[in-house]
């Protein structure tokens, strides 16, 4: 279901990363990063890719994808309340309708801002248009973007914008300068 030729359709993992200006100097993190679908076209163009999730199997599953890709990643088992990374040391993490899932987000939030180089950013895309009825039912529940830029910036981020992209929205923030 994570890693199918209809999602692929739907939502095409190069059409996001596309309009995050990732280079191939950039150390990014997949947070949350299941099958691999967003961490595979990550490793093509960053120049250190490192998949997160709290799965063992789903990292796996992610490190056999890349290595049929003939690309490298890194990957970390955790949930996102202790990371394993240095300071400062990552410029984007990007989590594809993950943040809804996180339990913690305030610990998690200050983690990646840890984490997080002072230009670095941080992009949460989430389903945030459609039918409140059947949310969650067929993929992620609708969440409401402004809860969710509330909840970023009270964890010391700054909104910088929102592109939309069908029902879901692609919110990018970056670290406040203190």
């Amino acid at each position: 279901m994570l890693n199918n030729p209809i999602r692929r359709f739907l939502s095409p993992p190069e059409q996001i990363i596309s309009k995050l200006n990732v280079g191939s100097k950039d150390t990014v993190v997949d947070f949350g990063c299941g099958t691999g679908f967003f961490t595979v076209h990550l490793a093509k163009i960053a120049g250190r890719t490192i998949g997160i999730d709290v799965s063992s199997k789903m990292l796996d599953r992610t490190a056999e994808n890349v290595r049929k890709n003939e690309l490298t990643a890194e990957f970390l088992e955790s949930d996102g309340t202790e990371i394993k990374l240095e300071n400062e040391s990552i410029d984007v993490i990007l989590l594809v309708h993950v943040f809804h899932e996180v339990n913690d987000k305030p610990r998690v939030l200050r983690e990646f801002f840890r984490i997080l180089k002072q230009s670095g950013r941080l992009v949460i895309v989430e389903k945030t248009r459609g039918a409140k009825r059947f949310s969650g039912v067929l993929g992620p529940p609708v969440v409401d973007q402004t809860e969710v830029i509330q909840e970023i910036e009270r964890a010391g981020f700054s909104y910088v914008d929102t592109i939309p992209r069908g029902k879901d929205a692609i919110i990018i923030n970056k670290k406040r300068i203190l």
